[in-house]
């Protein structure tokens, strides 16, 4: 099994992953897990999930892995939040060692309308993003060094998004030459799970979690099924949902407010 953390989170924080894996150990003894390190220490791998580019991150991430022995017939592989649309992103261009299963929770796949975690927040933070965001959000700096800004989804800014954008409409096929890659390396998945969370206040719109995003001019939310990503089948996910391989779920609460219970179902 290998975990991939959320924004603001590290590999092995006793509280957060270090649990999980301990869970995980726990339930199906024996098991190999990995948590995912981008950085050489848990600081910098927790400040890696604000600061970089996505697709070295992964890039970093496909060597990585091609050197741990216990992974190299496969793996099932689980992202949290942020994590889940990057540990998508593995699935997507590597296949050494393969995924086997993606399970996500609260993973922003259709990108976000506002900054992660900043909704009615004034931290600092909140407010440096906010400027970014409505400044240079598609610009070269940003695009190269923001990572929730990779994934950034503005309303009003689609044609900037789909030109400037570095990680996201590449990651979900949305120029006109789709990479056919990306398409048959999710099709090759034996499950695929999506948890969203129906409290969600961190990934906006929630639905993001399930590929559900806004339509064209923001006035409702189109389902999965509802999207031309589904229809047309940019991704390969109609495709695992007729063949019974995708599991779309919603638990109650906040964002990514996981119980051992949740892991069980999931492991089973």
């Amino acid at each position: 099994v290998v975990l991939w953390h959320g924004m603001g989170d590290n590999c092995c924080s006793p509280r957060s992953m270090g649990a999980v894996a301990k869970f995980i150990e726990s339930r199906l003894p024996g098991v190999f897990v990995h948590s995912i390190n981008t950085a050489e220490d848990p600081d910098s791998d927790r400040k890696a999930s604000f600061i970089g580019s996505i697709n070295k991150q992964i890039d970093g991430v496909c060597e990585k892995l091609k050197q741990i022995p216990e992974l190299r017939d496969g793996f099932n592989a689980i992202g949290f939040s942020q994590g889940g649309l990057l540990m998508r992103g593995y699935v997507q261009r590597c296949s050494d060692p393969p995924a086997r299963s993606l399970i996500t929770l609260g993973a922003p796949h259709m990108g976000v309308t506002e900054v992660p975690g900043c909704m009615g927040r004034r931290s600092i933070w909140c407010n440096l993003m906010r400027q970014i965001i409505n400044g240079e959000v598609y610009g070269k700096w940003a695009q190269e060094n923001i990572i929730q800004a990779q994934y950034y989804k503005m309303m009003k800014r689609m044609s900037d998004y789909l030109q400037h954008s570095t990680f996201l409409p590449y990651a979900n096929n949305e120029h006109p030459t789709k990479n056919a890659t990306y398409t048959e390396r999710i099709k090759q998945l034996e499950r695929m799970v999506l948890i969203g969370f129906s409290n969600d206040s961190t990934v906006l719109p929630k639905e993001s979690a399930q590929f559900g995003f806004y339509n064209d001019d923001g006035s409702q939310i189109l389902a999965l099924h509802q999207q031309p990503l589904y229809t047309e089948d940019w991704l390969g996910l109609r495709e695992l949902d007729t063949s019974g391989r995708l599991v779309i779920k919603e638990a109650p609460g906040e964002h990514v407010r996981v119980y051992c219970r949740m892991h069980a179902v999931m492991l089973t």
